[in-house]
Formats: structure tokens, sequence, C-alpha cells
């Protein structure tokens, strides 16, 4: 995946203009979609099936809520396990990820998830869900990294992750904006919105008009290296790097030089290499996401990495329990009878 046009989220008249050149192609972005949603048999699976997605290109914290469901459920007693389509990785699956993957098998976000739990890729998400129910019996909740706009396999719960800053964007679908699919459409059937982004405004009440129960977010930063006294050269390959700069100023670190990469780069030697002789010459100290360490193949000592998780208050947390347990029995309740 490329950067994240700037013009999808500006309001400069040229920013319009982009987007009105573009938008006879997003018109046909928007045919294709529905046709091919249309088309696809969907398959209804004997395990429960919590889809987090989103609407828009790019980073809204997908991964980092999914393993936030994952340590909910199972708290409450359920044996979830994860199922992605594995981005940026060479195997099709299903197959169950295990430590001698790598990046180029199986993407970065399958790397990360199976850091916590048991997960399952497949580009195909029915022939993952049913690979589950066939060889992995243990299971009983099936938690997708993305895939609202994939429509092989049915869901019980859907979350829609929106990030409070960046919000829609322009409201153009692909490529004129960063839309999937239009938000009347894709707002329909969502069980819960979920704010993410440290974003202290009182932005919630845009989000209200959709009549859908909101919950808000905030990154907690678990694993803070102590160098908050040292410069730092961070560097990323997001959706939404700014974001992680972001955090590791509102934790008190100094970043004096910033480098980003295309969203799930994967980073070779020289690029490590050239990291390492810069931050050298500049006397900084080399910073990254978890989500990206996970890609550097010969880990180096001299790169500090920041590891965060979703964080809810003890209100919103406490609501969400109940609406799993409730949406999840009563749906095994439905089968029985």
């Amino acid at each position: 995946m490329l950067t994240t046009p700037k013009f999808w989220y500006e309001d400069s008249i040229k920013s319009k203009i982009k987007s009105i050149i573009l938008f006879p192609l997003s018109f046909l972005w928007i045919l294709f979609t529905r046709f091919k949603s249309s088309t696809t048999k969907v398959y209804k699976s004997k395990l429960k099936v919590i889809c987090i997605g989103n609407l828009t290109i790019g980073g809204t914290g997908k991964t980092p809520f999914a393993i936030y469901t994952f340590k909910i459920l199972r708290e409450l007693g359920y044996n979830p396990v994860f199922l992605t389509r594995g981005y940026k990785g060479t195997y099709k699956g299903p197959i169950e990820v295990n430590k001698s993957h790598k990046f180029k098998d199986i993407g970065d976000e399958a790397l990360l998830l199976s850091k916590i739990g048991t997960t399952v890729i497949s580009k195909n998400r029915s022939l993952g869900a049913k690979f589950i129910e066939k060889h992995r019996k243990k299971f009983n909740v099936i938690i997708m990294d993305d895939g609202l706009q994939n429509n092989q396999l049915d869901h019980d719960i859907r979350f829609l992750l929106i990030d409070k800053n960046l919000k829609f964007g322009n409201k153009f679908c692909l490529p004129a904006g960063p839309l999937r699919q239009t938000v009347k459409l894709g707002i329909r059937d969502i069980d819960r919105i979920v704010l993410t982004g440290n974003n202290n405004t009182n932005d919630i009440n845009l989000f209200k008009i959709y009549n859908i129960p909101i919950i808000e977010t905030k990154i907690k930063v678990i694993n803070s290296p102590k160098i908050q006294n040292k410069k730092l050269f961070a560097f990323c390959g997001l959706g939404n790097p700014s974001k992680f700069y972001q955090t590791l100023h509102e934790n008190g670190y100094k970043v004096s030089f910033t480098k980003s990469f295309p969203d799930h780069y994967n980073y070779n030697y020289q690029d490590i290499n050239n990291l390492i002789l810069i931050a050298t010459k500049q006397n900084l100290e080399l910073i990254t996401t978890e989500k990206d360490y996970v890609k550097i193949n010969n880990k180096n000592k001299l790169i500090h990495v920041l590891s965060i998780e979703m964080h809810l208050n003890v209100e919103d947390k406490s609501n969400l329990k109940l609406f799993l347990m409730e949406k999840i029995n009563a749906e095994s309740f439905s089968l029985l009878h």
C-alpha cells in the first residue's frame, strides 16, 4: 500500500479539485464493490463471528482493538481465535500461524496477533472459518481483524472503528477519497462504533446521528523505553504514522526526526542499516512500533520498541462485556431452538 494521499483529508481548493477529477473512478469503484458483494456466497459459521473493521483506508486501530476484544473474551470464559487475511503475505491459507512464519509469508498483522493467541490466515474468510471448525474445535468465537467489506463470512457482531481526528476524510470513495464504501452503506448493521485516537474534543456528538452505541478508546503505553531524556529518531510504516508520533509526544518523548514508510512496508537490511547510520551520526535513539519491529528480520538492540494497547474506562469496559455476553449467548441459544 502506498502512503495515504494528503488531499483525502485536506479542505483546500486544490485538494477538492483532485477529488472531483477522480470522482468518476470512485463511481466505478462503488459499482464494482456492490456487484462483487451481491455475487458473493455468504457462509454462516457454526462459531460466533466478531468482525472488527473500518470504512477508510489506513490505520484506525483495528489490530489493537482485536487484541483488546480477545482479552475481554478470555476474561469472560470464551475461547477466541483470530482470523485474518494475512495482508502482504504470500500464503493464501487457510493455515495456522506458527513461529517459523515470516512477514513475507503471512504479513505483519498476523505476526502481531499470533503473539497474543492462536491466529489463522485465509484469503478466503469462509474457508478460514471452516478450517477452524474442522481442525481447531476448542474455539467458540472467531475474531476477524478487518473484513467489514468482505461478505464471504457472515458476522454475528460488527464493530466499526473510526479515527476521531481523521473521521471519514472528504467522504469520497476510492480513489477520490479514503472510503472503501459509502458511509450510508457501511454504517448499516453496525452494532457498535469504536472511536480511536486520543483527541479530547467533543467530536463524539458528530457520530450520535447514526443512533449506534459508541465506545471511546484511549491508547495506553504498556512498555515505556527509558529514553525520555534522549533525542529520538522515530520511524514506522503505518497507514496513519502521525498517530505514532503523537503518542510519543504525549508520553514525554523528545522526537527530533521522523521517517515514514508506506503502510505494511517490508524492511530490508539496507533500510535498517541506513536508519542506524543516520541515528548514529545525529546522536539519536531509534524507536518504532511493535507492528514494525516484527517485520525486522535481524532484531537490533539499537532499535527501541514502543508497545501500546487499547484502554477503555470502567463503564465502557463493563458495558462491552455485557454486550458481548448477551449477543454471544443469545445467538448460541437461538441455534439450539
